[in-house]
Formats: structure tokens, sequence, C-alpha cells
């Protein structure tokens, strides 16, 4: 993972101090009477912070429903993602890890994921994990030190995360959940597994970090350092600035921004013909021109963001 990018996502995990603007938006016009509203959050803060924030509260004491990226309480959605990753991660049929990497290679993977993951992959229970790509491993492991990074920051550790705690909010009223991201056909799997990074490029990645694990872990740690004054963006309010930073990652990764805004639009565009509507997702998502701000500003509607 690049430098920048890393730190475009760690920004998000450090903007925990003051929480009295954000990013909340209201939408109106387009002949509706009552406004629906965007909340774009950092994915990993707490839940608890929600109450701190008047324009939240005022946005979800109008709306009547929830639309989020993913409903992560939902068993069955969870059940349909997994199956969907599992699919998209999958080696061709009868191929393993072991295949690929080597004997060599293989023992030095099982025991980083033994003493990183607490996964051994000679275990029988562990026999799944087997046929899985070396992305999969890859992205396992920097999630794992990601984690353990996150252990300086105790805003960050009740597991009351923001979007799953915006879910529990709605569910508690009767509200209705929905996704934005819509589970993806067997076509299009297909076409995203062929254009992914080719299987022996992800192994030389792989081992990569494995032998230069603790380096990694290190640059990690003083990424969070770098970041936190970033996060002030968030903290502040401050759309205009945090639009300027982020754009270099909106334009590096269409796939994680543009091309997921534009499928999300007849999504939300319905949701808000329907009742008014609180929008939860990630902030990344509202900027730039394939952002959802001028995406709906573009549609004719009035998008103004609620400062206090």
């Amino acid at each position: 993972m690049k430098k920048r990018t890393l730190i475009t996502v760690l920004l998000f995990m450090a903007a925990i101090l003051t929480t009295n603007a954000q990013f909340i938006f209201r939408i109106s016009g387009n002949g509706f009477e009552k406004p629906s509203y965007i909340l774009g959050t950092c994915h990993v803060l707490s839940g608890d912070l929600l109450d701190s924030i008047p324009a939240f509260l005022e946005a979800e004491n109008q709306c009547q429903q929830l639309f989020v990226e993913s409903d992560v309480t939902d068993p069955q959605n969870k059940e349909d993602r997994r199956a969907e990753s599992q699919q998209l991660m999958s080696l061709p049929d009868g191929k393993t890890i072991s295949d690929i990497l080597g004997e060599e290679k293989m023992t030095i993977l099982q025991e980083r994921m033994k003493e990183s993951c607490h996964i051994n992959l000679a275990d029988s229970a562990a026999q799944n994990y087997l046929h899985y790509q070396p992305l999969f491993f890859t992205f396992s492991l920097n999630l794992i030190i990601q984690i353990e990074a996150l252990q300086k920051y105790p805003a960050m550790r009740n597991g009351n995360m923001m979007d799953g705690a915006c879910i529990k909010r709605a569910k508690a009223r009767g509200w209705k959940v929905g996704n934005l991201d819509q589970l993806k056909t067997s076509e299009e799997l297909t076409t995203i597994k062929k254009s992914m990074t080719p299987i022996d490029e992800q192994a030389d990645t792989l081992m990569a970090l494995l032998n230069n694990f603790d380096e990694r872990k290190q640059k990690i740690l003083k990424y969070f350092e770098e970041a936190q004054n970033m996060g002030d963006y968030w903290a502040a309010g401050d759309y205009e600035g945090f639009e300027r930073f982020i754009q270099p990652e909106n334009e590096a990764s269409p796939a994680i921004y543009a091309e997921r805004n534009k499928k999300w639009m007849p999504i939300i565009i319905e949701a808000v013909k329907e009742m008014p509507t609180l929008f939860v997702f990630g902030a990344g998502h509202l900027t730039g021109p394939d952002g959802v701000v001028r995406m709906l500003r573009d549609a004719g509607y009035k998008v103004e963001q609620l400062k206090q």
C-alpha cells in the first residue's frame, strides 16, 4: 500500500477529539417538503461520539430510514458478502497457496499467520485458507498491524464503531436499513477477478511484507502519528480542506470512490423520493467531481453542509 493511501485511511482513525461539526449535509429541493441527510463518517471512530454532534441528532430526528454502505449487523448480508469475497479471493480450482509459494516461503507464511493472526494453516480447521490468493494474506496481515496500532487510541477500542452504531440506532427506531453497495452479479465478479493483480505479483508483494514485517509495523505506527494532524479536517468540519487533501486518492482509486458513487446514485435518489433518509458512508465518497455531493447538485438537489 502506498504511503499516501495508508495515511488517507489512517486520518479517519485519528480524528477523535473535536466533534462539533463534521461532514453532515442536508439534501433538499426537487419538490420535496422534507429533507434527507448525509453523515460522512470516519469508519473506525466510536459511535459514542454521535450524541455529541447536534447536527447529527437533528438529522436523525427528521429521518425515517437509513442507508449505509453495507449493513454489518445483518447476518444474511454478512454471509452474502463473505461468499462474494471468497469467490473473488479464491485460487483457481485445485490450486493452494502452497503451490504458489513453494515449501520454504510457505513455512514463513505459516509462522507469521500463526503468530500474528492466531491461525494455524497446518490445522485441518484452517484448510479453507489454503485456497485463497496471496492478496488475502497480505490484506489480513496489514489489517492486523493496523489493529495493533489502534491500541494507542482508546476511543477506538470500544467496538462500538460509528457506522455500526448508526445502524443499531436506526433499528432501535424501527427504521428500514438499506445497502448502498449491492451484491455483484456472477458476471461482475468474473470481470473483477480477471482484472486483479496477477498471482505471481501478489506473491511477490506478500513475501516483501513477510520479510520486512517489523519494519512495516514501525512505518504504520509512524503514519498514525502523522495522520493525527490530518484528522483535524474531519473533526473541524473543514470540507474544503479535506477535499483538497483526498483529491489525489480519489483520482488514484476510482474503484473505491467514483465507480461506487455512480452505482449509489440511483439508490440515493430513489430513497429520498420515498421518505426522509439518513445516508451514512465514508467521508471520502463526498468529495470531487464524482463525489456524492457534486452528483446530487448536478441532479438538481440543494446540498448544504450543516455548520455549528
